[in-house]
Parts: structure tokens; C-alpha cells; sequence
């Protein structure tokens, strides 16, 4: 027969497993805590505007200047119908925002389908505010003398659409 007594077990043996599976848990969550930083994928738009300046019968813009936090996520350029090109960027509240440069109006209409709101100023242009349309998204429209058309649009506030507006520059 054993003369082992439950009685006389010693606690420290417990309290090291104890630490060890508390340790564990503690390096679990702190990977777990590193890998959901968000990492927004950016991408270099500076091809498609000199693309664009070589397609398009009108002034090419790019931003200039936006703060911290604005990062180019997307850029598509179409010489189908017309030179049209489209940035767009996540913002620094994490929303969503992009300009429009063409010079067709139907795909104007397309993007500022809400209500116009009267004007705003931004960038030294003067920009037809558009509320939300169905899905949200605001927009403002400028029409150059030129024929081509600017458009900021997304599910951003006003006033970083405001932002984005008053940062494009022509090339």
C-alpha cells in the first residue's frame, strides 16, 4: 500500500502549473493583439496621372497636402467613352472617399446622384454640394470651363470631403 497522503500535498506544484497556463494565456493574447492592427493596403496613383494628363482634354488634379491618415487604396483609369480617372482613399475616421476626374457628365450623375444642397467653397473652386443618395454617399461637383468635371464623393463626412476637395491641385 502507498503512504502517499493527500493531505500532506504541498500547494506549490499547483501555483507553477497555474503560472505556466496564466503565462501562456498572457502570450496568446498579446499576438492576438499585434495581428489586429489594421494594415490598409495603400497604392501609388502617380502612373495614372500622368496617364491621365496625356489622355484627357481637360486639367488633371491630384491632392496635395492631406494630413496624416489619408491613405490611397485604389486608383482606375478609363479612356472608354472619354479620359476618366478615380482615386480613392480611406480616411482617417475610416471611411471612405474618392475623387472623380472625367469629362462626361452621365458618369457625374452617376456618382452625385443625391439632392443638390447649394455650394461650397474649397481649394480656391466653388463645388455643388450633394446630400446622401440611397446608399449614403455625399458628393461634391465641380464643372470646370473646360468641360471636364471634379467630383468627391463617398460615405465620409462633409467636412473630409471638404478636406479632399480643397487638397487637389493641378498638375
Amino acid at each position: 500500500m502507498s503512504t502517499y497522503n493527500r493531505s500532506q500535498a504541498a500547494m506549490g506544484p499547483m501555483v507553477l502549473a497555474m503560472a505556466i497556463i496564466v503565462g501562456i494565456l498572457l502570450l496568446m493574447a498579446m499576438v492576438v493583439k499585434w495581428r489586429t492592427v489594421e494594415h490598409i493596403p495603400s497604392v501609388d496613383y502617380a502612373p495614372h496621372a500622368q496617364a491621365m494628363e496625356s489622355e484627357a482634354d481637360f486639367p488633371v488634379y491630384v491632392p496635395e497636402g492631406l494630413p496624416e491618415g489619408w491613405v490611397p487604396t485604389s486608383t482606375n483609369m478609363s479612356a472608354d467613352g472619354g479620359a476618366s480617372w478615380t482615386v480613392g482613399f480611406a480616411t482617417p475616421s475610416d471611411m471612405h472617399a474618392e475623387y472623380l476626374i472625367t469629362g462626361d457628365a452621365e458618369a457625374v450623375e452617376a456618382v452625385a446622384d443625391g439632392r443638390a444642397e447649394g455650394t461650397v467653397e474649397a481649394g480656391g473652386l466653388e463645388w455643388e454640394r450633394h446630400g446622401a443618395d440611397a446608399e449614403g454617399d455625399r458628393a461634391l461637383v465641380h464643372e470646370g470651363e473646360d468641360g471636364g468635371f471634379l467630383v468627391v464623393s463617398g460615405s465620409a463626412d462633409e467636412e473630409e470631403l471638404e478636406r479632399l476637395a480643397a487638397s487637389l491641385q493641378e498638375r
